[in-house]
């Protein structure tokens, strides 16, 4: 009974994720096991969320200026890295949907090229993980969001089940928006740890650019989702993406109108 049980939900796992897991990605650091990745998302909330402001209750704040405005940089060059790659291979691959995008398995170099872009993503959203310690090492613990921590802690998850059945495809371009987004933030994160005008004034098309990179995500995702249209991509990951979108952008447009619309009018 139970070897049936297992089966059936095996079984149901298979039909919902798409096919079989890649086997290509079973040799990669953190994808070579079932533990590792959802170990760190674990550790991750427990030491922002508890541990951490524990930790800190007693102390004065942690003065990171420096190390965080290297870890900026190292961000903002990373992404721009990232962002620049998937262009460039994009570029040379002109049958490329922007659209309707199947997940290229193959073991020839496109296949592989589309691999090694979602697992270098992958270990981009794991770097993101250090933003929330920083907050709670300097006691901004009011920093620590829901939505900062469920966004971090569900990216690293996603990206890691997406390398091990999605590598590609369809949710190439999620990685092509994020990336520019997140150098442009590293960027601003960077000129306003030195307390500039500009960066300031910067903030809120930031947030649009932002806002812009949801809407985007949600047709991305829902038009197929929506309409059904085989994309030679799982019909689950169309939705998981969509809800993703509609999730995140409700949340940025709830921010954006406290952080901005409110407060205009107030003056």
């Amino acid at each position: 009974m139970r070897i049936l049980l297992v089966q059936n939900l095996s079984g149901v796992a298979t039909r919902l994720l798409g096919d079989p897991r890649d086997d290509r990605s079973k040799t990669l650091p953190l994808m070579d096991s079932n533990w590792q990745v959802p170990a760190i998302i674990a550790m991750y909330l427990i030491a922002v969320l508890r541990v951490g402001p524990r930790f800190m209750e007693n102390r004065k704040p942690y003065d990171l200026r420096q190390f965080i405005r290297a870890y900026n940089i190292v961000q903002v060059v990373a992404n721009s890295a990232f962002f620049l790659t998937e262009i460039y291979l994009l570029w040379i691959r002109p049958n490329f949907s922007y659209v309707c995008q199947p997940v290229d398995y193959g073991h020839d170099t496109s296949g592989y090229q589309e691999l090694y872009m979602s697992y270098a993503y992958f270990l981009l959203k794991v770097m993101d993980l250090a933003d929330t310690m920083f907050f709670v090492l300097r006691k901004k613990q009011s920093h620590v969001s829901f939505l900062h921590v469920y966004h971090h802690a569900i990216m690293v998850g996603m990206t890691y089940i997406g390398v091990m059945f999605v590598p590609g495809g369809h949710i190439y371009l999620l990685g092509l928006w994020n990336t520019l987004v997140h150098a442009v933030m590293y960027l601003y994160y960077y000129l306003a740890s030195y307390g500039s005008q500009w960066a300031a004034r910067f903030k809120q098309y930031l947030t649009r650019m932002q806002l812009v990179q949801f809407i985007h995500l949600g047709i991305h995702f829902g038009r197929p989702a929506l309409t059904g249209l085989d994309c030679g991509f799982p019909q689950f990951w169309h939705w998981v993406g969509f809800a993703q979108a509609l999730f995140i952008l409700a949340m940025f447009v709830d921010f954006y109108i406290k952080s901005y619309v409110r407060k205009a009018k107030k003056h």
